[in-house]
């Protein structure tokens, strides 16, 4: 059994910002040999450098993305590859080599929609399952260490469900595989369906944003999304914008038929001595009842927007 795991760092706020990349090869769960890069780039922001602490010293003299592809795609080889948030990863590969090929079509497999189908959890972020699959994670927000953690919880989730392959898994799940190829990422995702937001309600809330802006999401299409805690790199409008702009239905309260809750930076002045806000304790008891609630902190809600090229969140 082998595959390869993948995670990239970015440098803004657009995909096609990588500062580092990492391949980490699997055989029968061990990770074996790695590739892992910084990738040059001119624009850091405070944000992304807040996280990863690479900046532009960092990256000075390291080569273009398309210029380590080669050696990329050849370590890859006929592996599959796998990714906690794939959609996010195979965002930045795609729009790193700059228009230039792909190459051979690439199967790709995502740890983060797989737990969602087999683990009880309410926060799904590469922090809660590895805690929860009791994998080390030091949580350095670099790309050989999250890559070799998600191939971890790759080959837990494999144990788990009594699986040789990922294809195998994920048919079993009702999960699809991933295929990148030269014309982009086509996802990997469950095939369940979920309750599209009506027409009135989309109306009503997005009747001041130009059709021109408005798509769909898989994660946030026709769900119903509250924010937690104050959000560092954009403000609490942007963010609900940006969830409508995506087929989202931003909500005030935590109910039974909240979708996901995305918490920010948790102010201990307002917490009272308390360890979640009462909006994160409200969805552990509703998911602890049966509610499908997802919970996700900022950088998580970041990576899942499918924001637009250029577009930038930072606060003014």
């Amino acid at each position: 059994m082998e595959f390869v795991a993948i995670d990239f760092e970015t440098a803004n706020e657009t995909r096609a910002s990588a500062c580092e990349v990492s391949l980490v090869r699997f055989v029968d769960g061990k990770p074996t040999e790695s590739l892992t890069s910084f990738v040059y780039q001119d624009y850091f922001n405070g944000f992304n450098v807040s996280l990863h602490g690479i900046d532009e010293e960092t990256v000075e003299g390291a080569p273009l993305f398309w210029e380590l592809w080669p050696d990329l795609r050849a370590f890859i080889g006929d592996s599959p590859l796998l990714a906690h948030n794939a959609g996010f990863d195979m965002s930045v590969l795609f729009r790193s080599l700059e228009g230039r090929p792909v190459g051979a079509e690439i199967s790709y497999f995502c740890s983060l929609v797989l737990s969602r189908r087999m683990l009880d959890l309410t926060y799904f972020g590469l922090p809660g399952v590895t805690e929860h699959l009791g994998v080390r994670y030091p949580m350095e927000h670099r790309a050989e260490s999250d890559a070799k953690a998600a191939g971890e919880v790759g080959w837990r989730l494999l144990q788990l469900g009594n699986s040789e392959s990922f294809i195998n898994l994920a048919k079993s799940l009702k999960v699809t595989s991933g295929l990148l190829t030269d014309a982009g990422a086509l996802g990997s995702s469950y095939r369940g369906h979920h309750n599209a937001l009506t027409k009135a309600e989309k109306e009503q809330i997005l009747k001041q944003v130009p059709e021109t802006e408005l798509y769909e999401d898989p994660d946030f299409a026709g769900k119903k999304i509250v924010f937690t805690g104050t959000m560092l790199s954009m403000t609490r409008l942007q963010a609900e914008l940006a969830v409508m702009k995506a087929g989202g239905l931003p909500t005030n309260g935590v109910t039974s038929k909240t979708n996901l809750l995305v918490f920010g930076y948790q102010d201990p002045r307002f917490l009272k001595g308390k360890a979640l806000s009462s909006k994160r304790a409200k969805a552990g008891l509703l998911r602890s009842a049966g509610s499908d609630i997802e919970v996700v902190d900022e950088l998580q809600f970041l990576e899942m927007l499918a924001t637009r090229e250029g577009t930038s969140f930072a606060k003014n």
